[in-house]
């Protein structure tokens, strides 16, 4: 079955750069495999077109924020910027939005708290970065300590390392086990 899964990752400032790289990496090396079934990335900034990093990486969005519903992933990473942008109404009514039309909604470390905050964790397991995972519950969500946490179409995954754990298992529920391998042996990921 031919299909190409367009996955929107959402920059703004002070992501972290791991955190968007790494499963970034994971979804766009599926190119390597198939030229019929495969991710297409592309980035989606909250503000600005020009995005500066938590560490200073300066990276220019593909898209501003535009109905995250036409991705068929959307994924949140985490990092210090996290704190600026978590009560975004406009991203916030996004996340929800995609996430109610049955699209595949993940996050990485603190990325958890912008699905959090729009409300997609309560009453769900969830993971984040080990120094915050006790905060979720105060959205309602259950704190598990694990590297990635799956709950329907929602992923969480918990510090920055973990976002290509994230991208693996994004790869594995769509693409299968097989291609999940393939892609962790040609970045040299072992998991």
């Amino acid at each position: 079955m031919k299909k190409v899964y367009r996955a929107a990752f959402v920059v703004f400032s002070g992501v972290e750069e791991l955190d968007l790289a790494g499963a970034w990496e994971a979804l766009a090396t599926t190119q390597h495999f198939s030229k019929e079934t495969y991710f297409l990335n592309q980035t989606v900034s909250v503000k600005s077109a020009i995005v500066k990093c938590a560490h200073g990486l300066t990276i220019k969005a593909d898209k501003l924020l535009i109905d995250l519903s036409k991705y068929d992933v959307i994924t949140v990473p985490g990092g210090p910027g996290v704190s600026n942008i978590v009560k975004n109404k406009s991203l916030l009514l996004e996340i929800k939005e995609a996430y109610q039309v049955g699209k595949m909604v993940c996050s990485v470390c603190t990325g958890a708290f912008l699905l959090a905050e729009a409300g997609l964790l309560k009453g769900k397991k969830a993971t984040t970065f080990h120094t915050e995972l006790n905060k979720l519950s105060g959205y309602g969500a259950v704190p598990v300590k694990e590297r990635v946490v799956v709950e329907g179409n929602i992923i969480t995954g918990a510090g920055v390392a973990a976002s290509i754990d994230v991208g693996l298992k994004i790869v594995e529920i769509l693409l299968g086990k097989e291609t999940a391998a393939k892609v962790a042996e040609r970045i040299e990921y072992s998991t």
